[in-house]
């Protein structure tokens, strides 16, 4: 994102000047700016894109004003939103639209590089933490549907798309046809989840509590037991090589009590959870593909790996 096009964002939406902006050490696909502002507030975050995976619109403004006037979780407040139109900006090639979201900065250390090294107290504090807002997001009366899908914009407002990808697979039908011993009573609820819940998602304080949950742009709604089994996978299983069993135990329990204090979890979820777990690592793949068959998507997909190797 050029300098110009940042100064003439903050000076419409915020009437203030853009004093210094840089790239955060880590980010999402989206094109994420931090910036210091001459007046109040001193410190923003500047996103520009950011298309959900399911949907190619960019909904994460919207589902963060959701979210954030139904729940209480500590997500940034949507300072501004909008899109601009030129011929000396890149295009959106689904829309034509360059959409760009302005959020409140929110303090915090994001976790996502050190967390194998974080003192194992503080990161099953962090895990713990991380499963009870998930349970609260899952619990939200008036964030549950009737059926799974993707999100997309409707004007000033969220929709709900017909089933239209991995992650909106109805699962009960194929989960019905299982072994007995299998089956059990699966959590089948529709519900609004993150998308992509992870600990570089997340900003932290030094003993491991959660300041902040961000990127939200592929949020969408499906089975609240599939999305328990996917964080649980990013926050636990894909460890493996540097935590031994015993430290794995503690966590998994850890994200389980967590999310248990506000929802449900149902008879046989130990032997459902490898078979989401396994449906979450073809998702990703698609994910990523098709991610890098997008210009700009190989190029932030880059510039990701490049921090990670940094």
């Amino acid at each position: 994102m050029t300098g110009d096009v940042l100064e003439r964002i903050v000076e419409a939406a915020l009437e203030t000047e853009l004093r210094s902006s840089r790239r955060p050490a880590a980010g999402s696909v989206a094109d994420t700016v931090l910036l210091d502002l001459a007046d109040e507030p001193t410190q923003a975050v500047c996103k520009r894109g950011g298309r959900n995976v399911w949907t190619g619109d960019v909904i994460e403004p919207l589902v963060l004003e959701l979210v954030g006037s139904e729940t209480d979780l500590p997500v940034p407040a949507v300072l501004a939103s909008g899109s601009l139109e030129g011929r000396s900006l890149e295009r959106d090639s689904a829309g034509g639209l360059d959409r760009w979201a302005l959020y409140e900065f929110l303090p915090g250390e994001n976790p996502g590089l050190r967390y194998r090294g974080l003192e194992p107290t503080v990161r099953r504090r962090l895990v713990r933490e991380a499963g009870e807002l998930l349970g609260r997001l899952h619990a939200t009366p008036s964030l549950a549907f009737d059926h799974v899908g993707g999100l997309a914009r409707d004007g000033a407002t969220l929709r709900l798309c017909e089933p239209n990808g991995w992650h909106a697979i109805d699962l009960q039908p194929a989960i019905e046809r299982l072994p007995v011993p299998l089956a059990g009573d699966p959590d089948c609820r529709p519900v609004l989840t993150h998308g992509d819940y992870q600990p570089s998602n997340l900003l932290t304080a030094a003993t491991g509590e959660i300041t902040g949950v961000l990127d939200w742009g592929n949020a969408h709604v499906t089975h609240a037991e599939y999305a328990l089994a996917r964080a649980e996978a990013r926050f636990v299983d894909l460890h493996a090589a540097h935590f031994d069993r015993g430290e794995r135990d503690h966590l998994r329990n850890a994200f389980r009590t967590g999310y248990t204090r506000h929802a449900r979890v149902d008879p046989g979820i130990d032997r459902r959870l490898p078979i989401y777990k396994l449906l979450w690592i073809a998702q990703s793949g698609a994910n990523y593909g098709r991610i890098v068959r997008d210009a700009r998507g190989r190029r932030q997909l880059w510039r990701q790996c490049r921090r990670l190797l940094e």
